[in-house]
């Protein structure tokens, strides 16, 4: 009768386990230098960056995951990245692991054959403090595919913009000036939205999980319950 009860506890806890933990997504490995803003020389925050960072493909947008780790004599997580290609870092976490502390972030994007900037703030207690920014150049010799429609995107995006730079020939410099700060804010306000329709899912994807977790609790109660009175 024992051995059938924890037969029964254990098919439940599987059973469970199965309908609440979310899919693993798979995800590609892809390498990139991090470099000193604007040249193409290592940046002294290369040491801290793990290398390769983890991408995937969210639509027509990659999804990259990169990781920063320092070691414990600089303090709990004395890095923090301020903005990455134009926007706030999401989906950070802060982790210790051992005597390091890794702190992961991802950004979006459709676009890595270019350079990606980034803003970063080091705050070493009474050692050192500053703001850097740096660039990320990203092997893309192994890049996986977006969606047909984000291709044409671009291509529209492109073919656009090669129509936009010809009209703008015979506009004045305070015209240009007016619509490429229009384009930034646009393209900045798309990618915000992205970035919180992103943080949004994984937000109810944890309320799933926590939920799940109280209905394991409930079940493993009521039948030990069972088993204790019928025994």
């Amino acid at each position: 009768m024992k051995r059938n009860f924890f037969k029964f506890i254990l098919g439940i806890l599987l059973t469970i386990g199965i309908l609440i933990l979310p899919s693993r997504v798979s995800a590609d490995s892809i390498n990139y230098q991090c470099l000193k803003y604007g040249t193409s020389q290592q940046s002294i925050a290369s040491g801290y960056y793990v290398k390769p960072a983890q991408i995937t493909t969210n639509g027509d947008q990659y999804l990259v995951t990169m990781t920063i780790q320092t070691g414990a004599k600089l303090g709990d997580w004395p890095v923090t990245v301020l903005s990455i290609n134009g926007s706030g870092p999401a989906n950070v976490s802060k982790t210790k692991n051992g005597d390091n502390y890794d702190y992961t972030y991802s950004f979006q994007t459709n676009n890595l054959n270019r350079i990606i900037n980034s803003s970063i703030s080091i705050n070493v207690p009474n050692v050192y403090t500053a703001k850097h920014d740096i660039s990320f150049n990203f092997d893309t010799s192994n890049l996986p595919s977006l969606t047909k429609t984000s291709n044409n995107a671009d291509s529209q995006n492109a073919n656009s913009t090669s129509n936009n730079s010809e009209s703008a020939t015979s506009d004045s410099p305070s015209t240009k000036k007016n619509q490429t700060k229009t384009k930034t804010t646009n393209h900045n306000q798309q990618q915000n939205k992205q970035i919180a329709a992103l943080n949004k899912k994984n937000k109810q994807t944890q309320t799933a999980i926590i939920v799940g977790g109280i209905a394991v609790i409930v079940i493993l109660s009521v039948a030990a319950y069972f088993f204790i009175k019928r025994k």
